[in-house]
């Protein structure tokens, strides 16, 4: 399965998965370049909502190290530092965005596309402002570039991570692929009507 062997990749030949990667920018550049253009119209329709560049690395950065230790506990699927953020926000197959209220972050979200057509979702909401929709919106603004790239939306979630899997069940239908260790589920994420569209 893609998703496993991926993450084999990724945490034991750190080599092989950086090619693997900047295979797939490339790759991923060529079939979706021109639709990439248009995402900025589809993230206007969610007020707050950034995409996140070179330039947002420090804040992000700042973002990750005030959330509480077990804000992590389900979530580390990148480095919190803003020299990885700098470099993966530059890397045209990784989509990431912020969410902002008031000026200050409050969610973190990203598309990790692949060019055969599948991404993967991980999100984020301050841990201060948990239970509040704004891990809803994030769904609904990642399954809408979802919907305007032409892909497939997947996650992985923690059974027991209720705040993560009840933002995305509230918004999005949720289809488990399988089961996998330490209670995660791979889910594969579908548009519901009427929420989200």
């Amino acid at each position: 399965m893609l998703y496993e062997f991926a993450h084999f990749l990724q945490n034991r030949v750190r080599p092989v998965w950086n090619l693997i990667e900047d295979t797939n920018a490339a790759l991923f550049r060529l079939r979706y370049g021109s639709k990439l253009k248009h995402l900025p119209q589809v993230t206007a329709g969610y007020p707050g909502v950034e995409r996140v560049v070179k330039g947002d690395a420090e804040a992000l950065a700042a973002f990750f190290a005030g959330q509480p230790d077990w804000v992590f506990r389900h979530f580390n699927p990148h480095g919190f530092d803003s020299k990885t953020i700098a470099r993966l926000s530059k890397n045209p197959s990784m989509l990431m965005y912020v969410m902002r209220e008031e000026g200050q972050i409050v969610g973190y979200f990203f598309l990790r596309c692949f060019f055969i057509g599948k991404n993967y979702l991980g999100k984020m909401v301050d841990a201060g402002r948990q239970g509040k929709g704004i891990g809803q919106r994030m769904c609904c603004c990642a399954m809408d570039i979802t919907t305007a790239l032409g892909m497939r939306m997947f996650e992985s979630i923690s059974k027991n991570n209720l705040s993560s899997l009840g933002a995305t069940q509230k918004v999005l239908e949720t289809r488990i692929v399988k089961e996998l260790e330490n209670d995660v589920l791979y889910i594969e994420d579908v548009r519901k009507k009427p929420v989200c569209g």
